[in-house]
């Protein structure tokens, strides 16, 4: 059985011909969107599955693989996976027998203690207790253990869920412990740890899922060669997802260290309303990362709390002249601080402008990575970066974000003539390195985002209708797209966010209504012609960038 850095991959799926990724994304645009969002990624399985043509079934066939082996308790995944194998047998047997495995266990589970209920209550102690109790259950211990898998991998003590994990071992048959306590590890323990769980796993059942992981944990060691071997390996089997081809070109690039940045290139801009003490923590490890000669201005939007005070103790961790603070006695919204911020004569004189939220907590190189990043595309209309949690095991919350085609976006707005629908495919999703790559996009988070002078000075600032908050940020970058300067995402940059969106985490219906408010100042100011040049702008720019990568790539596997 082929091996690449010891982890071998599922050579009896058969992968589709050369020519197929062109084919399909000339037959389907949104094929270059993802191969990771769910639901796009079934509808479009469904759709490869009813053609009768050997390439098309493959493709299918091998995603569906890829998502079982990701996550082994996606109900929905599964179950297409199971009637495909059903209709056309095509999984080596210890692969049949895991799909049936978890199948049958989630059929039969019992639904006397409703988990969703426990977690919506947000008592991390309730999810212990109820993980010590599912495991002494000997009959649906795995029953049990799907629904609260993802939760025990995200407690906040990693030697707990290690324990509570260990409890199910005498239920469980050993290659699917294996394959649980593998995932854990990948998020929770050391890398090197984690190599060594995914090594032993059965390659048939999960060979896809280990080579991905592999990837990712052999680049976090600093081994980039293997891990674009890893890649590599997952790819020849699934050369038609766009997610990996991305990512093994991206491990391909050169990666030299970026320069700091220069005295004028560059002014790091946030704000804040109180909230002092996460201010203080976010501004106290900005100080810390290479900030070079750029300089740092942060405005207080009106608090009432100890901001101020907090400011006037950060000063001192910049070097002099580089640290400024601006006042304002009220809340003016974000767009209105972003804007007031781009006022102020030391940010205008700066080349760029990156803005961070308060609660955002980025890599040392960050600011220098932006910037070179900026520098290779040099008609960015903005450079952003991938958004993950700040508390392990740091889950996505942002990558690119693109446009699904009207006819396959979903309406939440029926009452309007809805036709912006954003594909935002990884929130919540872990971190595999399947986000970890760049190309041009329509938006990237306003969490962390740097604005060329060029930009800026093309298509402006924030529009203040979006007060307080929410889709300022994609309005700007919706200009700029329609302006030619489409955004730039470097997924290689992570930046940690304590927070998530105000759009998930809208807790009111004051707070929904003020959102999907914004959403209908959004649709309303983009005309029908541009909202067709929009979506099919981006999937076209996708697309090119796709087939141009997957040239690449495939020239590497050969080699």
């Amino acid at each position: 059985m082929p091996s690449v850095t010891g982890f071998p991959t599922t050579p009896s799926i058969p992968a589709p011909s050369q020519g197929f990724l062109a084919a399909v994304c000339d037959a389907l645009p949104i094929w270059a969107l993802t191969g990771e969002q769910k639901e796009l990624r079934l509808s479009l399985c469904r759709i490869l599955l009813g053609q009768d043509n050997v390439d098309c079934q493959a493709a299918a066939r091998g995603i569906l693989v890829l998502a079982f082996q990701e996550n082994p308790f996606d109900a929905a995944s599964l179950a297409l996976l199971g009637e495909t194998q059903a209709a056309r047998p095509f999984l080596a047997p210890r692969a049949t027998a895991a799909t049936r495995l978890v199948s049958s266990a989630l059929d039969a589970a019992p639904n006397d203690i409703p988990f969703d209920q426990i977690l919506a209550g947000g008592d991390t102690e309730l999810v212990v207790r109820y993980l010590e109790v599912a495991a002494k259950d000997k009959v649906h211990a795995l029953g049990r253990l799907a629904p609260a898998f993802g939760s025990l991998c995200r407690l906040p003590d990693a030697d707990v869920a290690a324990a509570l994990l260990a409890g199910f071992a005498g239920s469980l048959p050993p290659p699917l412990y294996d394959r649980l306590a593998a995932e854990l590890a990948v998020l929770r323990l050391s890398p090197e740890t984690a190599l060594e769980r995914l090594s032993g796993l059965d390659p048939d059942a999960w060979g896809l899922y280990a080579a991905v992981a592999a990837s990712h944990c052999l680049e976090r060691l600093g081994r980039r060669e293997e891990a674009l071997e890893a890649c590599l390996a997952a790819w020849r089997t699934l050369p038609q997802h766009v997610n990996l081809t991305l990512r093994a070109f991206a491990l391909a690039a050169s990666r030299a260290a970026a320069p700091s940045p220069q005295a004028g290139e560059a002014a790091v801009c946030l704000y804040s309303m109180n909230k002092a003490e996460l201010f203080r923590d976010c501004l106290t490890h900005l100080a810390a990362t290479d900030l070079g000669g750029a300089i740092v201005v942060a405005l207080d939007n009106g608090s009432s709390d100890h901001t101020a005070d907090v400011l006037g103790d950060v000063a001192r961790l910049f070097p002099e002249g580089r640290f400024l603070s601006v006042r304002l006695p009220v809340n003016i919204g974000a767009p209105g601080a972003r804007n007031w911020l781009l006022a102020q004569p030391e940010v205008a004189a700066c080349r760029n402008v990156a803005f961070l939220d308060d609660d955002a907590f980025p890599p040392a190189d960050w600011l220098a990575r932006l910037l070179e990043t900026g520098r290779r595309h040099p008609e960015a209309g903005a450079v952003g970066c991938a958004i993950v949690d700040r508390d392990a095991p740091h889950d996505h919350q942002s990558a690119d974000f693109n446009l699904f085609p009207p006819d396959a976006g979903e309406q939440s707005l029926p009452e309007t003539n809805e036709r912006l629908f954003v594909c935002e495919p990884c929130r919540g999703a872990p971190d595999l390195g399947l986000y970890a790559y760049s190309r041009s996009c329509l938006s990237v988070s306003g969490c962390c985002h740097l604005l060329p002078r060029a930009s800026l000075e093309t298509v402006g600032g924030f529009d203040i209708r979006f007060n307080p908050t929410q889709f300022d940020d994609l309005d700007r970058d919706i200009r700029a797209f329609l302006a030619g300067r489409p955004a730039v995402y470097d997924g290689t940059v992570r930046v940690a966010h304590k927070q998530g969106s105000s759009l998930a985490m809208a807790q009111s219906m004051a707070q929904v209504a003020h959102i999907m408010g914004n959403k209908i100042k959004l649709e309303y100011k983009v005309s029908d012609a541009d909202a067709d040049k929009l979506w099919r702008g981006d999937l076209d720019m996708l697309r090119r960038d796709l087939l141009d990568k997957e040239a690449e790539v495939r020239r590497l596997a050969q080699g």
